[in-house]
Parts: structure tokens; C-alpha cells; sequence
């Protein structure tokens, strides 16, 4: 098929996947993308909320181990305010003190620092601390200056204490009479409760908490609360910082590249962040603690990423799922197409076969699931029922150029052409006296064999007369070398005219002899009779002539079962590759300068 007569168009087979394939898309994509953006934001918020209550965890249970400390220290404050303790009165101090030790047994020890005089120092077992040594303890550096501005209890930064051994996180509390500034009580929360505290919490899963002073110092973690963390601390005489703790993963919590948990972009005071250790994922999440500036505390815990790995992957998997569940609707979508289109390529291949004057090898079409569809294959079966029974009353040629012509009758001309007549010799007598029956069947028979041999070299069959055949080449559709192809078709109609007549020897069976007439001429070519009733035939001297050669094979003596008499036009329009038989004579009633002289044509020269 050539580019101008291909139709224009999707093949429907594509056309229809492409339909289905695209429905499918528009209908499960939004779908699946909500399902996904859904499963992501509950991800997302439920690992925000999971992670913020177990930094609310960490920080309410360093607020109940810290808050009670500065709130006593208020209370006694208040108490020297109100004149309820005498301040200068240092026997009641000391029970009084003692009394608020008690109540907050997180606080390793008091330490009142007046105005005027020496420092006093209270503990639980009652050791005492020379004003001297108090004085020289850095605990008690600068506080007097520090409580002048003071207006309430205040924290400290965290330090060493070579008192306790162990790091400190104090709380200073001014103290005035009548408004009048006197002094500082001081007390030192000791942070080896914190670890311990930390060990108790038992944070689901691989989480590890831990209390930061500053980004580079650990004030609290699990490991300080063990004996080997306990004598390490102890052996430093300072705060462990975050490379000297033997916790790899809080000690890449702040290495470069890190990632941003988007969980905690909406605002709020947690934080995280996830970043590789070695060859595994960590995330940490912390929260810095303002109220006790101008300590910069910091609490929190580091999570490995397999935590949350199998939760990443679920939400990964419903957007998979979904995606592989599209793609195979998809490909559902393209093999339900490809079947709808079945009964529709059926009938566009039937079509094409009638196109073709394929009649005989239509393709069955059978039933399809669709009603109209049905429909049509049944209109088109009838159509080419009657197609096939219009087309063995028209010569194949005819249809064939017919059926290009897009329903046009072609127009009558003057061409060249070969007419061919055909007639049995002797069937009169062989007819006389047998049933009709038994003659027809004989001549059906031998034209059925003899008229695929016609057709086969490119000629038509214009009519059957009685028992003769005429037929021509170079029409309806032009041909250069039409008596060429007239001559072999006239050979093949005398091979199976001997064939069949060999055959029914054989059977002990009478036969006919078979004579021909060739001649090339020119004829006028097209359609004759009216509206309702036309045959396509050619009309003019030429035809005559080829008849007048047939009837003249009367005349000619010659051998065998066929006869074929060539016009001198014809043998020369047929050129070489011929095997001839000059005749002396010819019919008289004809022009002898296209017609003679004559000659028999008795088969090719030579194989071509």
C-alpha cells in the first residue's frame, strides 16, 4: 500500500490501548497520589508526634528532677523576705537549711554566701567546710556580684565540683531583709542523678536520650551512670566531651552534611536532623531548654534509622503498590484492547481480501462480544456473497479495475488488443442424444480448466457462447506485450485441453478437438447496453477477425487436440520464443496486410 492510498488514522488497536491505558492513568493517579501524599503526611505527623513526646518525656523528667531545687530556693528566699528565718541567727539557719535539704534530695548541698561575713556550707551528713576553703571554691565565685541584679532564683552554667566529684548544675537565689540586700543561697544539683534518670526512661526501641551542655559537653547519657563511666568522669575531673564519651553515634551528632528531618518544619522548638554513621543511618532529635540559661542545655536522643525505616517503607510501598498496580491495569487495559480490536482487524482484513478479489479465501469472521459489531460481520457476509455470485458472472480483471475506479464505470476507447476465440469442434454431435446434464457437467469441466489458464496470463473473459470462449488481453487495464500474453495463454488452454482430453481417454470416454483464433488489432473497448443492464466487451474488425480464424481452423489440417490460429499482426506483436506453422491460405473476407499470412501456433521455442 502506498503512501497515498493508506488510510489516514490510528491503527484501532493502539488507538483503543491508548484510550483504556490513558482512563486507567486519569482514573487511578489521582487516587494513588492522595493515598501516597496521605500515607506521607501520617507518617510524617505521627513520627513528629512520637518523637515530640519522647523529647516531652526527657524534658519533663529533667524539669521534675531540677524544678524542685529552684523552687526551694525561692521558698527560702521568701522565708528570710517575710523575716520567717532570722539571717542573722545562725543556729536557726542550720536547722532550717537542713530542713530544706530534705526536701529536695536531688541538691548534693546548700551554700549561703552574706553580704558581710563567711560563707556557710550545709550537707545532709552535716560535714563542714572551713570559711576559708568555701571562700577559695570557685562554686562561690562571683555570686555576690551576680545576686545584686538578681530578682529571683537564677541557674548557673554547669562546673566541675572538686567538693562532690562530680560535674554540678547550680542554682543561686538572692537574699534580702526589708528589702535590703544581705547575701546568695546557692545550691548544687548533682548531675550523676541525671544519668541514672536517663538510664530509668527505657525508650522504645534503638533510642538512646542524652542531656547536653553546650553543643560540645555531656552533662548526662546512660554510659556516665555505669561504674567504668562513673570512674572515667571521675578521673577527668571535668565534663566529658562529645569525642571522649564512648557513644560514636551522639558523638556524629553535629558532622557536616547533615539532613533535615522534615517533620519539624512546621515549627515548634524540637529539632533533628539524620545524617550516616559508618554505614548505617542515625537520626537525632533534641530540644534546647531556655529556662535554665545561661546554661545551654540540651536534651534529646539518637535513634537508629531502622526505626523508622520499615514506617519509610510502607509509605513507600503504597505509592509502589499503586504504581505496579497501574501498570498492570495498564497492561490489562492494552490486551483488552488489543481483544475488543480483534472482531474489527477481522473485518478490515475481510474487506481488504474482497479489495483484493479475494473471494475465495475470505477470512471467517465468526461472532464478537459486541452486538454491532455482529451486525456488521453478518452485512458484510452477505455483501460478499453477492459479491462472489456478481463476480463469477464479470471477469476478474473487470471487477478488479472496477473496484479502483471507486464505483465509476470506465470509459469506452480505442486500444490495442488480442482477441482470443474458443470453440469445441464436434460438441454438436457429442451433445446429440445425451442428457443435458451429462453435456453440461462435460463443458464445466473443461472450462473450468481452461479459464484459470486465461486468466492466469493476464487475459479476460469477455463471454461464453455456447461451448466457445471469447477473451482478450490489454484490457480493461493496458498491457505492452498483450499478443505475448495471448500467445501463452492460448499454449496453457492447449495443455489442459490434452490434459483433460488425455484424461478422459483414459476413462474410455469420447472427447472433442478444440480450435483457436489469435489476432491483435485495435477495437473500441468499454461498456455496452443501458442503465440497468452493461456488459464490458470490446467491439470492432479485430473481433470479427479472430473469429473468422477460429471458424477458419475448419479448413486448416493439422494434428492434435487443439488448433491455434494466429493472425500475421499477432505473430508479429509476439515476437520471437514462438514455435510456428505458416498456412498457405486464409479466410477470404478479411485484409490480408493484418492478417496474412497466417500461421499455427504450436508451442514455444524455447523455455523463457
Amino acid at each position: 500500500m502506498t503512501d497515498a492510498t493508506r488510510p489516514s488514522g490510528w491503527p484501532i488497536t493502539r488507538l483503543l490501548s491508548v484510550l483504556l491505558v490513558g482512563l486507567v492513568l486519569v482514573a487511578m493517579m489521582p487516587v494513588i497520589g492522595l493515598a501516597y501524599y496521605a500515607a506521607q503526611s501520617n507518617y510524617e505527623t505521627s513520627s513528629r508526634e512520637n518523637n515530640e513526646l519522647l523529647v516531652d518525656l526527657i524534658e519533663q523528667r529533667l524539669q521534675a528532677h531540677l524544678r524542685p531545687v529552684h523552687d526551694q530556693l525561692g521558698f527560702v528566699a521568701d522565708a528570710v523576705a517575710r523575716g520567717t528565718v532570722d539571717f542573722d541567727d545562725p543556729k536557726q539557719w542550720h536547722v532550717f537549711a537542713l530542713g530544706s535539704l530534705a526536701a529536695v534530695p536531688q541538691a548534693r548541698g546548700l551554700v549561703v554566701v552574706p553580704l558581710d561575713g563567711e560563707p556557710s556550707r550545709f550537707t545532709r551528713d552535716e560535714r563542714s567546710v572551713a570559711p576559708a576553703q568555701l571562700g577559695k571554691m570557685a562554686f562561690t565565685a562571683g555570686l555576690l556580684d551576680r545576686g545584686r541584679t538578681m530578682q529571683g532564683p537564677s541557674w548557673g552554667e554547669p562546673t566541675w565540683s572538686e567538693v562532690f566529684g562530680e560535674p554540678i548544675l547550680p542554682v543561686v537565689a538572692p537574699l534580702r531583709v526589708r528589702q535590703q540586700y544581705r547575701g546568695v543561697i546557692a545550691a548544687a544539683v548533682g548531675t550523676s542523678n541525671l544519668s541514672l534518670f536517663l538510664k530509668g526512661l527505657e525508650l522504645p526501641g534503638e533510642r538512646t536520650p542524652f542531656v547536653l551542655a553546650g553543643r560540645d559537653h555531656v552533662l548526662a547519657h546512660p554510659y556516665l551512670s555505669k561504674e567504668q563511666g562513673i570512674r572515667e568522669r571521675q578521673g577527668k575531673g571535668r565534663l566529658f566531651k562529645l569525642d571522649e564519651l564512648k557513644d560514636p553515634v551522639l558523638a556524629a551528632i553535629w558532622q557536616p552534611d547533615a539532613n533535615e528531618l522534615v517533620w519539624f518544619r512546621e515549627g515548634g522548638t524540637t529539632q533533628g536532623h539524620w545524617n550516616w554513621v559508618g554505614d548505617r543511618s542515625f537520626g537525632w532529635i533534641y530540644r534546647p531548654l531556655h529556662e535554665f540559661a545561661p546554661a545551654q542545655l540540651l536534651v534529646g536522643f539518637h535513634v537508629s534509622g531502622r526505626e523508622s525505616a520499615w514506617a519509610r517503607w510502607i509509605v513507600r510501598g503504597i505509592g509502589i503498590a499503586g504504581i505496579v498496580l497501574m501498570l498492570i491495569t495498564a497492561a490489562l487495559a492494552v490486551l483488552l484492547g488489543r481483544r475488543l480490536a480483534q472482531p474489527v482487524l477481522a473485518l478490515a482484513d475481510a474487506a481488504g481480501a474482497v479489495e483484493r478479489l479475494e473471494l475465495d479465501r475470505l477470512p471467517e469472521l465468526g461472532d464478537a462480544k459486541v452486538r454491532e459489531i455482529n451486525q456488521a460481520n453478518r452485512a458484510f457476509e452477505r455483501m460478499a456473497r453477492a459479491l462472489k455470485l456478481s463476480a463469477t458472472y464479470l471477469p476478474r480483471a473487470l471487477v478488479a479495475r472496477l473496484t479502483t475506479l471507486q464505483g465509476r464505470l470506465p470509459a469506452s476507447e480505442d486500444r490495442p488488443i488480442t482477441v482470443m476465440f474458443c470453440d469445441l469442434e464436434g460438441y454438436t454431435a457429442f451433445s446429440r442424444g445425451r442428457p443435458a446434464a451429462e453435456t453440461a457437467a462435460y463443458l464445466n469441466s473443461l472450462l473450468a480448466r481452461i479459464g484459470p489458464a486465461i486468466e492466469a496470463t493476464g487475459g479476460t473473459i469477455d463471454k461464453y457462447i455456447g461451448d466457445g470462449v471469447m477473451a482478450f488481453w490489454g484490457a480493461p487495464e493496458p498491457v505492452a506485450d498483450h499478443a505475448r500474453a495471448a500467445c501463452f495463454g492460448a499454449l496453457a488452454v492447449m495443455q489442459e485441453v490434452e490434459g483433460f482430453n488425455a484424461e478422459r481417454r483414459g476413462r474410455g470416454v469420447p472427447t472433442c478437438r478444440m480450435r483457436i483464433g489469435l489476432h491483435t488489432g485495435t477495437v473500441l473497448v468499454g461498456n455496452v447496453g443501458f442503465a440497468g443492464r452493461v456488459d464490458y466487451t470490446a467491439i470492432g474488425e479485430a473481433v470479427n477477425v479472430a473469429a473468422r480464424l477460429e471458424q477458419f481452423g475448419r479448413h486448416a489440417s493439422a494434428d492434435g487436440d487443439v488448433l491455434i490460429v494466429v493472425s500475421a499482426s499477432c505473430r508479429a506483436a509476439a515476437k520471437d520464443g514462438f514455435r510456428w506453422v505458416a498456412l498457405a491460405d486464409g479466410p477470404r473476407d478479411v485484409a490480408a496486410e493484418s492478417v496474412l499470412p497466417l500461421a499455427l501456433l504450436r508451442g514455444r521455442q524455447h523455455a523463457e
